[in-house]
């Protein structure tokens, strides 16, 4: 290889990574869950807390039926918490922009449909209805992107679909499943690259 097309290459290289270098990375630094409704719990942890362009953010959200009867639980698109986002209120309305949360159970079930990047999202309207017994807990967990979030601060997580909130039935009627999950989120720092 000549000089100046080593050269040319170096150079070219650093370009391309200079894109990369100015996307924005995120921390995770608390999860928090409380409120949850009548005899099921919520609780949440973090699993990777960094949110950096290689690699993105993942929490891990558990329901658990601390009651003393099986509870039927309905969601939809995937079973026990639906489909999710995090959003910059907890009571997100129309107007409020939500981030996705992606899940591998997305892409195990035929009833959520996402596209690569996940910039267009659809989801099955038809509900998903399991039991989970007296103790019994169920884990899912979950990506955050951090080139999905517009900023640092406090998010809480919300469901993606408007309409499609989890419900819990223990004797004939169902009510909605409410709980509350809130995410601190930072900013990284970043070390610069250094000029000569």
């Amino acid at each position: 290889m000549k000089r100046r097309d080593f050269v040319a290459a170096g150079t070219l290289s650093v370009v391309g990574l200079s894109g990369c270098l100015g996307d924005t990375e995120y921390r995770l630094t608390e999860i928090v869950a409380d409120d949850s409704a009548g005899p099921l719990s919520v609780s949440g942890r973090l699993a990777v807390t960094d949110s950096t362009i290689e690699h993105p953010a993942e929490l891990v959200l558990t329901l658990e039926n601390t009651g003393d009867e099986p509870v039927r639980v309905r969601s939809y698109g995937v079973w026990p918490f639906g489909v999710l986002a995090v959003a910059s209120s907890p009571t997100p309305d129309d107007e409020t922009w939500k981030t996705t949360l992606f899940s591998q159970s997305y892409e195990a079930t035929d009833r959520v449909e996402a596209s690569r990047g996940g910039a267009s999202m659809s989801m099955d309207g038809t509900p998903i209805t399991k039991p989970l017994g007296v103790g019994e807990t169920v884990s899912r967990r979950y990506e955050l992107r951090g080139d999905d979030l517009s900023r640092a601060g406090t998010y809480y997580v919300a469901e993606r679909f408007d309409g499609r909130a989890s419900q819990f039935q223990t004797d004939n009627d169902w009510e909605m499943f409410t709980y509350r999950v809130r995410i601190e989120i930072e900013q990284k720092t970043r070390v610069p690259l250094q000029q000569r």
